[in-house]
């Protein structure tokens, strides 16, 4: 059978409890010998879990390329200039150039992650329609436009800065490559090939202990079930405000005066 890593990984870990439980609990023993399970049977699983623990497993970095590095750093860059760098030239076009400002700025802010690169993406884009004018919306006022992008050039942010972070935008839009083909090593197949072992194992017994074994707390014990959650039983609702009971009379005592009249 072809076992994911996920489950192979989870199974030492579930043949230690299985074993365990199994041996803490006499009635589960004996339910499982009376199944055909021997000693001989459960030798051969603690000789299977200790060969998968003796295994060496590769704890390496994780899978990674140049591209993808260059993509976060991008990122991350792009991130950090949009807040400071919007907030000052914002301020320069609102006091000279408001409409300009109105226009660059339009539901655009500092933000975070992926996206400040559309932020970024945006604001040049905006930027290079005022300088080229090919805005229909702003035939008017080029040479403005034209204008307030000269100014900006000034404070730092010239052609050169924009082609800069244009560069910037591009890397972390990608793509990037893909991770090439790495060669399994022997010692990941040998541990595979061990848990392969252990999960054909953990198998067969465990499939036997749930069709032997019926008490739900010994399934727990072996790690074949889990504990039901408690449910909480609904609050009952306060009776409905109705008439005030009335209070029963007392017995009237005799020689007590009634507003009864008897006539003897």
């Amino acid at each position: 059978m072809d076992y994911s890593d996920e489950v192979l990984e989870a199974t030492p870990e579930r043949v230690t409890k299985f074993l365990t439980g199994m041996g803490a609990v006499a009635a589960i023993r004996t339910s499982m010998a009376e199944a055909g399970m021997t000693d001989d049977d459960i030798l051969e699983g603690r000789a299977l879990l200790l060969d998968v623990l003796a295994a060496p497993r590769k704890m390496g970095a994780p899978p990674d390329t140049d591209d993808a590095r260059a993509q976060r750093a991008a990122t991350t860059e792009l991130d950090q200039w949009d807040e400071p760098n919007f907030t000052r030239h914002g301020a320069a076009l609102r006091r000279r150039f408001p409409d300009v400002n109105a226009y660059v700025f339009k539901d655009l802010a500092p933000s975070t992650g992926t996206a400040a690169v559309q932020g970024v993406a945006t604001f040049l884009a905006r930027l290079d329609a005022l300088e080229n004018g090919t805005d229909p919306g702003r035939a008017g006022t080029k040479q403005g436009d034209k204008k307030a992008v000269a100014f900006l050039a000034t404070r730092s942010l010239d052609k050169a800065e924009r082609k800069r972070l244009q560069g910037l935008v591009d890397v972390a839009l990608g793509p990037t490559s893909p991770l090439p083909e790495q060669a399994e090593l022997p010692e990941t197949a040998r541990r595979r090939e061990a848990l392969v072992k252990l999960r054909s194992w953990f198998d067969e017994w465990s499939t036997t202990a749930r069709a032997v074994i019926k008490k739900r707390g010994y399934l727990i014990r072996l790690g074949l079930a889990s504990r039901k959650a408690r449910q909480r039983k609904p609050t009952a609702a306060p009776p409905k405000p109705g008439k005030p009971t009335a209070m029963p009379s007392q017995p009237t005592s005799p020689g007590e005066a009634t507003h009864e009249t008897h006539i003897e």
